[in-house]
């Protein structure tokens, strides 16, 4: 039987040809103190509409209890091999807390590999080094260590948000920073560095930003586009990247929107770009 790869749904999947089944766990999404699972009782377009509507967002990994079921259905079915790949573990604590299930579980099914692995990376970043340990593990590598840290090496992210009020909230900026963002248009430009949210630049107005985030990623040799967008009025300014960036060495593009886990804390103005060199 084909192995099972676990991952959630802070991990992007473009609309790709996938070697091996894969099952999601949906990050809890807390609005307004109401509870749901992302991409299972809410869709994004039903999470957007709530913009502007709802004042709480939050987001919870889901219970010990949640992640250890969808293990034991997985095995019920046959499986004797489970990798669990994840978003950084700087990130989310969803990581640790899948380790900790599946140590526990080892006890229990002897006979079943699990493999949990931190990608140390979020959204289209994730899914780059989900198929390239798919890949590695179809031509049978066991350094699936190595296969991230190698994958991370050729993978490039920038994005921005036009308004900070929800990274301030999430502690994911200094509310300084944030504040200064709100009232004269400085923007950050942000990367995942060694799992890691890092500003990498700052620049005045969308112009100036877009630009940026196309220098950045302006790379020779053959490579995948993925862009991302939050809310609707973000997909023309990922379009105009994609248009800046295009050449003839990009073998594919993947337009992706936001999920509402991610959301959560970059807002609905939040639009970015990353490569993956092959």
């Amino acid at each position: 039987m084909l192995p099972v790869f676990v991952i959630d749904s802070a991990v992007t999947v473009g609309n790709w040809e996938l070697p091996f089944p894969v099952r999601t766990i949906g990050i809890k999404v807390y609005i307004d103190d109401k509870e749901y699972t992302d991409d299972v009782d809410i869709d994004k377009e039903t999470f957007y509409s709530l913009f502007g509507k709802a004042k709480n967002f939050r987001t919870a990994v889901p219970s010990p209890l949640e992640m250890e079921r969808v293990l034991r259905d997985i095995i019920s079915e046959g499986c004797t091999r489970i990798y669990c790949v994840h978003l950084s573990s700087k990130l989310s604590a969803f990581y640790n807390v899948m380790k900790s299930v599946t140590e526990r579980l080892k006890e229990k099914f002897p006979s079943v590999t699990f493999r949990v692995i931190d990608t140390r990376q979020v959204s289209i970043g994730a899914g780059y080094v989900l198929l390239k340990l798919m890949e590695s593990v179809k031509d049978g590598r066991e350094d699936l260590e190595r296969v991230v840290q190698e994958a991370n090496e050729r993978i490039k992210i920038r994005f921005s948000v036009l308004e900070f009020d929800y990274l301030m909230k999430s502690g994911r900026v200094k509310a300084i920073t944030g504040m200064l963002g709100n009232l004269i248009k400085i923007h950050p430009i942000l990367s995942i560095e060694d799992g890691e949210l890092r500003v990498v630049a700052k620049k005045r107005g969308l112009k100036n930003v877009v630009e940026k985030i196309v220098q950045d990623l302006k790379i020779d040799g053959r490579k995948m586009l993925g862009l991302v967008y939050a809310g609707e009025e973000m997909k023309e300014i990922v379009l105009e990247i994609e248009e800046k960036l295009k050449d003839e060495h990009i073998e594919r593009v993947d337009i992706v929107r936001l999920p509402p886990t991610l959301a959560v804390h970059s807002g609905p103005k939040m639009f970015g770009a990353g490569v993956f060199i092959l």
